[in-house]
Formats: C-alpha cells, sequence, structure tokens
C-alpha cells in the first residue's frame, strides 16, 4: 500500500461523557496506568500511515496536556463542537486541500482496536474505491423494540465501529450537508451514506469496545491481560534432595542439571519471558556459559521481574503443574506456594500449585525424571 505518512486522523475527545458518571471526562480515566484516551491514540502514533493526528476536544478541556502524546509532532489539538459530527467538521476544516487523500476518524472512547485494523481499512478502501470503508461487528443477542416488545431479526443489524477511513472531500461534503440539513451523523459512514455515497465495511472485532459506563473498564480491563506458557524437565541423579519453587524437598533424588535444577522456576521464568515476548531463559542464560553454573533460579526470577518491569507488566496469576512419580508433592504444597509468593512478588491467592503423576509412563513415569508445565498472566503495571 502506497500510503506511508500520507493519512491523517481525526479523534472525537470533546464528549464529557455524561453516562459514564465521573468528576472528568471517560477518555481521561486512567486504567492501569494509562488513559482510556492514550490507549486509542497510541497505535495512530506507532502506524508507518499517519502523518498526523487531529484531536478534537471540549473548549473547557484541563486534561489534555497531561497525556503522553500531548507534545509529539504529530499531534495536533483543535477545539470541537457541541456533538460529535461538529467536531470532526472541525477537524476537517483545519485540513489544507490536497493535504491528504484519505482519512481516518475514530472515537477516543475505543481503546482496544487492533493495530492491524488500519491496515486492513486502507486496503479495503484502496481496493473498493468506496467512499467510506468502516468495521463492524455482527449483532449476537436477540433485539427487541421498545415498547411494542417485537423480537427483531438480529440478521438484519450490524453494530458499527471505530475506526473508519473515508475519502477527504467526501466526508468533508457529507457532514456539510448533514449540518445544514439539522441531520445528526452518529459516525462518518452514515452521513456518506446520507449524500447517497458509496461505503464498504469489513469485520472488526467484538474486542474493540467503546468506553460509555463505568462497568465497561472492567470489560476492558480483561482485554490487558497477557499469557505466556512455559515447560521444563530435568532427570535425577541420586541425591538428597531437591528444588521446587526456592523451596528444598528431602529426598533419594538430586537434579541432573547446570543450574541449581529448580524445574519449577524455571517453568515460570520462560512463561513470563514468553508472555512478555521476551524469548526464553536459554537466550539470557545459556547452560554452556560457566557463569551459569550451579545458578540460584532465584535470580532467574529476578531477571524477568526486572524485565517486565521495563515494560510496565507485572504478574496477574501463576498456575503451575508438577508432574512426578516422587516425592509427592501435596504434603509440600502450601510452603512451595508461599516461597513463590515471596520469590514472585505476589500474593499466594495469585498462585495455583498442582501436582500429578505420568501413569508410570515415559522417563517421568519411570522415576528418572521430574517435569513442570504452566501459564502466567501479566498485565499492565497498575
Amino acid at each position: 500500500m502506497k500510503m506511508k505518512n500520507e493519512l491523517i486522523v481525526i479523534v472525537a475527545a470533546a464528549g464529557i461523557g455524561e453516562r459514564f458518571k465521573s468528576d472528568i471526562p471517560k477518555q481521561y480515566i486512567s486504567v492501569n496506568g494509562k488513559s482510556i484516551i492514550e490507549r486509542s491514540i497510541s497505535p495512530f502514533l506507532k502506524s508507518k500511515y499517519v502523518k498526523k493526528i487531529i484531536i478534537a476536544i471540549n473548549k473547557n478541556d484541563d486534561y489534555v496536556k497531561d497525556q503522553d502524546f500531548y507534545n509529539s509532532d504529530k499531534v495536533e489539538i483543535v477545539v470541537g463542537g457541541n456533538t460529535r459530527q461538529e467536531s470532526i467538521f472541525n477537524a476537517l476544516i483545519n485540513i489544507k486541500e490536497g493535504e491528504c487523500k484519505y482519512v481516518i476518524t475514530h472515537d477516543a472512547a475505543r481503546p482496544n482496536f487492533c493495530k492491524n485494523d488500519i491496515n486492513r481499512l486502507i486496503a479495503d478502501i484502496v481496493n473498493t474505491d468506496a467512499s467510506c470503508s468502516y468495521l463492524y461487528s455482527p449483532v449476537y443477542d436477540s433485539i427487541k423494540s421498545i415498547g411494542s416488545e417485537e423480537t427483531l431479526n438480529k440478521n438484519d443489524y450490524l453494530l458499527v465501529q471505530t475506526p473508519q477511513i473515508s475519502k477527504f472531500n467526501d466526508l468533508k461534503k457529507a457532514l456539510s450537508a448533514c449540518i445544514k440539513k439539522n441531520v445528526e451523523a452518529p459516525d462518518e459512514s452514515f452521513a456518506i451514506n446520507f449524500i447517497d455515497l458509496p461505503v464498504s465495511k469489513i469485520q472488526g472485532n467484538r474486542s474493540n469496545i467503546k468506553i460509555t459506563e463505568a462497568n465497561d473498564i472492567e470489560i476492558f480491563n480483561k482485554f490487558l491481560v497477557r499469557t505466556g506458557t512455559g515447560f521444563d524437565l530435568h532427570t535425577y541423579t541420586k541425591g538428597k534432595g531437591i528444588i521446587l519453587g526456592g523451596f528444598n524437598i528431602e529426598c533419594r533424588f538430586g537434579i541432573k542439571a547446570h543450574s541449581d535444577g529448580d524445574v519449577l522456576l524455571h517453568s515460570i521464568a520462560d512463561s513470563i519471558l514468553g508472555a512478555a515476548a521476551l524469548g526464553d531463559i536459554g537466550k539470557f542464560f545459556p547452560d554452556h556459559d560457566p557463569k551459569n553454573k550451579d545458578l540460584d533460579s532465584k535470580k532467574i526470577i529476578k531477571f524477568c521481574l526486572n524485565e517486565i518491569q521495563k515494560l510496565n507488566l507485572q504478574i496477574y496469576n501463576v498456575d503451575a503443574t508438577i508432574i512426578c512419580e516422587s516425592p509427592k508433592i501435596n504434603p509440600y504444597r502450601e510452603q512451595i506456594v508461599k516461597k513463590l509468593s515471596s520469590i514472585l512478588q505476589i500474593p499466594t491467592c495469585s498462585i495455583g500449585l498442582k501436582a500429578t503423576t505420568a501413569e508410570k509412563i515415559s522417563i517421568i513415569g519411570e522415576n528418572k525424571a521430574i517435569a513442570v508445565q504452566s501459564i502466567v498472566n501479566l498485565r499492565e503495571k497498575i
């Protein structure tokens, strides 16, 4: 797509969010350390196709200057209007004729759209030559008409989302017509339809929610979790005990390993790194490096925690399953969980720990090895 650094984005952010019932406009509510509007604008700041982002704000807005994008060279602030379409139109008239062919419009209160949606919208409007291309979601719930209680055919309806992309001249003409005829356009595809120009649509994601009520924050929070899995296996040697989660269990086995052989912490470390898209422990602690000989695995976890801290992430919960024939794990479960809580810096209620056997099958079933499978959820730090 030959549109690198050519698009202009308009973000409608002049609303005061009356239904949200907050002392500040909903777009400035912080969710895990980052405001809704910051999340809504971030994908555009990172897009190679976007050269400018115009944000239409309320004339009495005292919050925008505190946002992380405020001093960006890409961002321009304009005063919006009393309605959404007026805000979009005010931004449009601040764009010079010929400055862009296409403009993307977006709602400040939609913080969870996918960055790839920008690419998909561009491709769709170029391929279809429509005046507007928009994202939509099918209606999955039943619909009733208020008053008559008539159940409508949900297959006849769509839920319209932003971002949307439009031809600049067509959108400016369409919104001007709506304003002159006192017709309120809830979104840009409506305005384009109003002057009988063609629109196109592509299916978006249901996770692209619009924050409208306070309960929507909880729904949005669930989309911020990042998941990683880990698996580690070590063979046994003769010994006097093994370490699991930093806890020493006395038994007739030892662990064959370059480090201290804490298979539980190794698995969890891989899960943490995986959730953060950083790789695995072998990348940072290779077993051929003499420095890692007999390495305390708690140092590996400390490294992982430091790395996710840089990404403003924290552990939300951990679930792990220890797989071995012996020693029996359940008698030590509570002690291991307490140790893990201290090492991972999370409460014990956020740690799931289970144990099972391999039913006498394979190297584990023959009592020659121990393995751990784990999953870790990370979330943005509050």
